[in-house]
């Protein structure tokens, strides 16, 4: 017969109740110092594990929403016990203690994003690097060390090799990183997302000197632990003018951080796809822009090797330019399908109801939607009614009013359907609204003698040509 487990046993005798101080305590753990690390009571002072739904409250259980009352001697024996066991575990041990502060702090998520930034930035690159270099063994001894150019020109292998390398290895590394620091790996990328607000300035800026530093060690990487020759660097070739380079860098760009905002940022059923999408974007890319400008799309790509190999060509500027302005292209475009509200011109595509506001009526787009779909209602009927100009004299024309009245009160003697036409009040005119029958300014005997008129008198006042009088003045009615 197997062993029972002592969280088994532990909720076999939950069913019993104990007093505080018979309470069942479940057999601890020690380290070598004594001091206890069982992770069953370290929310617990007494030591006992709560089953699941349950918490132990004084004597006893009591479900997980009870709290006990203030001044309660258990609650605050066990308080006692567990500021005695933190002293008992810190005291001695400051730098643990320094630790668990950290833990707690927001700082710690800037650690982490940093530091899985910085490795995931140097794995991509390093296979990258490592990729290209493989592609260019063949390649002879040239006075300027380029990505893909051969003396006898063109090779669509040489570029295909290349462009896999960058592709693959990104759509792998961004798909193991993404969870840790958003798989960025590229300063363009990392400018985009901040500016659309998916992080913020300081997490931006930790992030880019993560990604330069990744980019420098793993083209050191690359350079020391091969030993055919370092012929990593992209630089402009076969007559590219540097206006041609700048385009070219940006509109591949451009492609590859759109791809990035749309299926990666905004949120979707096959987002944890992204990564897929995400390499096959840069492959692409690669394609088109290795041939002329050495197929960079990333400032870091082209700033680790140059920095590695202490040589910055002139046109060095070109890969951080050109990135950059495709990652700001991409980014408007993305305000622009934004402001448009792209969701609704092809409703239901992801088949995700939480994220589509065509489906899912408590988000936010939707409540934005429904609120100017009302204010457009009202717009139409006001245009009907002879548009904006011509509400902004009726109050010089007189207003037709209903039975509430001006001020939502029922006017005695007035019928449902009859019109009151109302006149603007005027420096000096007498206020007609104070006179009516729902206010003081009417005798109610007067009110009540006018509704019984109204009330037996409906035929001889349909044939009567007198327009009907308020006691206050001139109410017209016509029924």
């Amino acid at each position: 017969m197997a062993t029972e487990s002592p969280h088994k046993e532990m909720r076999q005798s939950s069913s019993v109740s104990y007093s505080h101080e018979e309470a069942p305590i479940l057999k601890r753990e020690h380290d070598t110092d004594g001091h206890d690390v069982s992770r069953h009571d370290y929310h617990e002072p007494d030591g006992s594990a709560p089953s699941q739904g349950q918490v132990v409250n004084g004597a006893g259980l009591a479900p997980a929403h009870s709290f006990p009352a203030l001044g309660d001697k258990n609650y605050d024996n066990n308080q006692g016990r567990l500021r005695s066991r933190l002293k008992k575990k810190y005291s001695t041990k400051h730098p643990m203690l320094r630790w668990t502060k950290f833990m707690d702090s927001p700082t710690k998520n800037n650690v982490v994003a940093v530091i899985g930034e910085f490795l995931g930035t140097t794995m991509f690159l390093f296979f990258a690097f490592a990729g290209t270099q493989l592609a260019n063994v063949e390649v002879g001894d040239t006075s300027i060390q380029i990505v893909a150019g051969q003396p006898d020109g063109f090779n669509p292998g040489t570029l295909f090799y290349i462009s896999a390398s960058f592709g693959l290895s990104l759509m792998v590394n961004a798909w193991v990183f993404f969870r840790i620091s958003g798989g960025l790996f590229n300063p363009a990328v990392t400018l985009a997302v901040a500016l659309i607000g998916a992080i913020g300035p300081l997490r931006a800026v930790l992030l880019f000197c993560a990604q330069m530093t990744g980019a420098c060690f793993a083209a050191y990487l690359v350079e020391v632990m091969f030993p055919t020759p370092f012929k990593v660097q992209t630089t402009l070739q076969y007559g590219t003018t540097v206006a041609q380079g700048v385009w070219i860098e940006a509109l591949c760009t451009a492609m590859l951080v759109f791809t990035i905002i749309m299926l990666a940022v905004e949120k979707h059923r096959a987002t944890f796809m992204a990564p897929i999408a995400i390499g096959i974007a840069l492959f692409i890319g690669e394609l088109i822009a290795v041939y002329y400008t050495g197929g960079s799309l990333n400032p870091a790509r082209s700033f680790g090797p140059a920095a590695v190999q202490h040589n910055f060509m002139h046109n060095h500027w070109v890969y951080w330019v050109g990135p950059f302005i495709g990652a700001i292209f991409a980014v408007l475009a993305f305000w622009m399908f934004k402001a448009l509200e792209y969701e609704f011109a092809n409703p239901g595509q992801d088949a995700d109801v939480e994220n589509d506001p065509t489906r899912n009526p408590n988000h936010q787009m939707a409540h934005i939607v429904e609120k100017r779909h009302a204010e457009v209602a009202q717009i139409r009927a006001i245009e009907q009614e002879g548009g904006f100009r011509a509400l902004n004299n009726v109050g010089q024309q007189g207003s037709v009013l209903g039975q509430q009245g001006a001020i939502g009160m029922a006017v005695a003697g007035v019928r449902d359907g009859d019109e009151i036409r109302v006149k603007r009040i005027r420096k000096g005119e007498p206020d007609l609204e104070a006179n009516w029958p729902a206010t003081q300014g009417v005798d109610a005997a007067q009110s009540e003698k006018l509704a019984e008129q109204r009330a037996d008198g409906d035929s001889a006042l349909a044939g009567s040509s007198d327009p009907v009088q308020s006691p206050a003045g001139p109410l017209t009615s016509n029924p």
